[in-house]
């Protein structure tokens, strides 16, 4: 869909919440009105006790929300109310004769200020590429930018960097840079040395392709002042001259991944159905897939099936606190650094450090604009998937380390079997891969993972998972797939891989792979599924090599 359209008929969704929000409003402050009335000055008994907790629900869900929804006016004045309710209830104290004036002045302000019109809705602008995270767009291509197309350094980098399989180009002028870099189809990412000045930093920031693009710098220099400077040219990472292209490789392969990767996610937890309504819609536009939950009961089995990157909780719901619910999520190590977001009308500051010691991470203040929940949103869950990065994955290929696609299997089997849909194991084994190191040196050998790293990772599906299982062994998940339909994805891939061609200083020569693949239901557990791909992937290299086997029912 256009983004332009797209944003103009999410648009119309949040202006047709905001105008049932609107039709509701006089309603609302209504039922303040007629549970004031009937609240005595000391609400000690359980009836009392019953409207005032009903009376500050109200508030607290149009102090949160008002200004949400093109009521600013609202929000503002039911705030004080709110502040002043939570107290009641929590401390059933007796009322002065002032406390009831002010709260009857409150009452009235709040009346007053549903006369006020209602505000349009502004939304954030989307990337100019209209680009949500996860789009596909092929491998990241490296840009090392020179003072020639034959500088002799950048030759030699750009040399070792394509055989490791990534697109390289040396870009001296603005007619150097490659077609698909200039129309923004494939991902890009530039390389400079400054170690004799600023010169090629002068050529990047005013080529405007080129200084869109995140930016990698290197020097001989390596003190604190040269690593400010490169901050301040907005380098997104510096490495001191020398270093082995396998440490630009290993930074080029988080960036590939970062490119790939699957759109955010985001779990909502909020009772109140119009603000529910809200954030996800809000959300959705800047494409991070979301799950609302509005009974605190159900989280835990929302996370377990969507492996979310962030929880927005409501501090204030029915059941249990929200803080209740962060030391329940917290005692599950697979949620342990997930980060929770607190939406809240919340200013005292004792309860925000209670709530940040009992398991949440930050105080997102009710009520938001659509911006400012994009915001906040996207900057803590892309810092959560760069911290995850730093244990989840495999630091030469970027893949899922061995513990995490182990954990990634349960959690697809937990989902297939809710779905009632097929799930397949793939083990993947480059054949005879000792005799490639003993021939050709580790370093030519780790080219050869990182290549075929690229190449199952280019050519599976977004929602498929991958993961470097061992030394020269991967293991790839594979959701809503039996085995045949595996087995032949894989024998695609097989074939591909034997094409390939690997160079060496005793010149050019190719690998092959052997795939063993089990499937789920007939293996039932992610042991059962382990232990089946692994006898099929045998099966393959005793059947000669270069083959996919499906293993036999257990």
């Amino acid at each position: 869909m256009d983004k332009h359209k797209a944003s103009d008929d999410l648009l119309e969704r949040l202006n047709r919440l905001s105008i049932e929000f609107g039709e509701t409003l006089a309603g609302r402050v209504k039922e303040v009105r007629r549970i004031w009335s009937l609240i005595p000055a000391a609400p000690s008994t359980d009836e009392a006790r019953t409207a005032l907790i009903k009376i500050h629900d109200i508030v607290h869900a149009l102090a949160g929300s008002g200004k949400s929804f093109g009521f600013p006016l609202v929000s503002s004045a039911a705030a004080p109310l709110d502040g002043l309710f939570r107290l009641l209830r929590e401390q059933s104290q007796s009322l002065t004769s002032e406390e009831s004036a002010q709260i009857e002045l409150l009452i009235q302000s709040l009346e007053q200020a549903t006369l006020a019109p209602r505000e349009a809705i502004a939304l954030p602008a989307l990337r100019e590429d209209g680009a949500a995270p996860g789009s596909e767009r092929g491998p990241v291509r490296l840009l090392i930018a020179a003072g020639s197309a034959d500088d002799p350094d950048a030759t030699a980098l750009c040399a070792a960097i394509r055989a490791f399989g990534y697109p390289c180009d040396i870009v001296a002028s603005a007619r150097d840079i490659p077609r698909e870099v200039a129309l923004a189809n494939q991902p890009a990412v530039v390389y400079a040395d400054i170690s004799a000045g600023g010169e090629r930093l002068a050529f990047i920031q005013r080529t405007s392709i080129l200084a869109q693009l995140p930016l990698i710098l290197a020097s001989t220099r390596a003190g604190f002042a040269d690593r400010l400077q490169a901050v301040r040219l907005g380098a997104t990472l510096f490495l001191a001259k020398p270093f082995e292209p396998d440490q630009l490789v290993q930074n080029l392969a988080g960036l590939a991944e970062q490119q790939g990767q699957r759109p955010y996610r985001v779990v909502i937890a909020e009772d109140e159905p119009a603000l529910a309504n809200f954030y996800q819609l809000t959300l959705e536009h800047a494409g991070i897939e979301t799950r609302v939950v509005r009974q605190p009961s159900k989280l835990l089995e929302t996370l377990s099936g969507f492996d979310p990157d962030l929880i927005l909780m409501d501090l204030y719901m029915p059941e249990c606190s929200g803080l209740e619910l962060a030391q329940i999520v917290r005692q599950f190590p697979a949620y342990t650094t997930v980060p929770i977001l607190f939406l809240s009308t919340e200013s005292r500051l004792d309860l925000q450090l209670r709530a940040r010691h009992l398991g949440a991470d930050d105080f997102l203040p009710k009520p938001l604009h659509p911006g400012q929940l994009i915001s906040a949103v996207v900057s803590r869950a892309n810092r959560y998937r760069d911290l995850k990065k730093l244990t989840d994955r495999d630091s030469l290929t970027g893949l899922l380390n061995h513990s995490n696609i182990l954990r990634i299997l349960e959690r697809e089997i937990i989902a297939a079997e809710r779905a009632k849909t097929p799930l397949s194991l793939c083990m993947v084994d480059i054949d005879h891969f000792k005799r490639v190191n003993d021939t050709y040196g580790h370093v030519v050998g780790d080219q050869v993972i990182v290549k075929i790293t690229h190449m199952l990772r280019n050519r599976l599906r977004r929602i498929d998972y991958i993961g470097r299982y061992g030394g020269e062994e991967f293991a790839v998940v594979m959701p809503n797939t039996d085995a045949e339909g595996a087995k032949a994805v894989m024998q695609q891939l097989r074939r591909a891989a034997e094409a390939m061609e690997h160079h060496s200083e005793q010149g050019p020569f190719s690998v092959t792979f052997s795939c063993g693949v089990a499937a789920f239901p007939a293996h039932a557990r992610p042991g059962d599924l382990v232990s089946g791909a692994d006898a099929a992937l045998y099966a393959a290299k005793r059947a000669g090599r270069n083959r996919v086997e499906i293993a036999s029912a257990p």
